[in-house]
């Protein structure tokens, strides 16, 4: 088995960007105040194949629109994938199917508490600048040839043939929200979409206890009905990624995919040129934080 595991962070992000806005004489003075920290993190374990990513949720800007350059969201982030490699690496010798599930919920109350530590309780939100700091992610523990995984938001867990077939990539987040919303969403302003989605949407339970919404690593337990579980089998040569929603775009990239599948000297000077290229000729789509661990059997 062959780990490759990368964070690719503002910081790089950022001063990528800079060179790009400079190569075209664009100013750059005030960049820097919404330049965010890390908020994405990464967890392998030193012991057993367990994996775990997460993506803290951006925050809203401060009164004088500078980033919090402490961010509880990455802060969550790393609770999160720590907490979950620490727990399954305890139950791993009798790990189940249904132990996914207790992981999640035990990490997830992990981060209950991180909230509440910060003075996030519900009935103190707004929605805004007062809220539940969150994060995407996915996490995998690998045994008997079986991939056991799951994914809540825009985290990815995806799996490759060893001809380079996609085979299997995680649900789709937002397919609940999308047909949830509601007819005058696009008339509402950017602050009141967002704060309807954090209070209506996010880890939403409907009064029939349906899902309204989408799922997100909160510390709240309705976030348990959101989690996206399963397993798959494995064989030599297939490829299994974790990634935060920043990689997304690369599984289009032939260039991307066949770098893992053939899991050259050099992998990691080699997707970092792939990323500058693809940043710089298209940076939303491919310039964001991202990151990605990659597993070859």
């Amino acid at each position: 088995m062959k780990i490759f595991k990368i964070i690719e962070s503002p910081p790089k992000v950022f001063k990528l960007g800079r060179a790009i806005l400079k190569k075209f004489g664009i100013g750059i003075d005030n960049l820097s105040k919404s330049a965010h920290p890390q908020e994405d993190f990464l967890s392998v374990s030193k012991k057993y194949p367990i994996f775990a990513v997460a993506d803290g949720v951006t925050l809203e800007l401060d009164k004088h629109g500078n980033y919090p350059q402490k961010s509880g969201a990455g802060e969550v982030a790393r609770i999160f994938c720590r907490e979950v490699v620490k727990i399954a690496e305890k139950s791993y010798d009798d790990f189940m199917d249904s132990d996914i599930k207790k992981i999640f919920a035990r990490a997830n109350s992990v981060v209950d508490r991180y909230n509440r530590s910060r003075g996030r309780f519900k009935a103190c939100l707004n929605y805004w600048d007062i809220d539940l700091f969150a994060a995407a992610a996915a996490f995998a523990v690998v045994k008997n040839g079986l991939v056991y995984w799951a994914s809540i938001c825009d985290a990815s867990v995806v799996h490759f043939k060893k001809d380079g077939q996609l085979s299997f990539r995680s649900p789709d987040c937002w397919a609940i929200t999308r047909g949830e919303k509601s007819k005058n969403w696009l008339a509402m302003s950017e602050e009141d979409r967002k704060k309807t989605g954090r209070c209506v949407y996010r880890n939403g339970i409907g009064r029939d206890g349906s899902l309204v919404g989408y799922g997100v690593v909160t510390g709240e337990k309705s976030a348990e009905r959101y989690l996206s579980t399963g397993k798959f089998s494995v064989n030599e040569g297939d490829v299994v990624m974790l990634m935060s929603d920043g990689f997304e775009n690369y599984l289009k990239v032939k260039e991307f995919v066949r770098l893992f599948m053939t899991w050259p000297k050099g992998i990691r000077s080699r997707l970092k040129q792939i990323t500058r290229s693809k940043s710089i000729d298209n940076p939303s789509d491919f310039g964001r934080e991202r990151t990605l661990i990659a597993i070859k059997f």
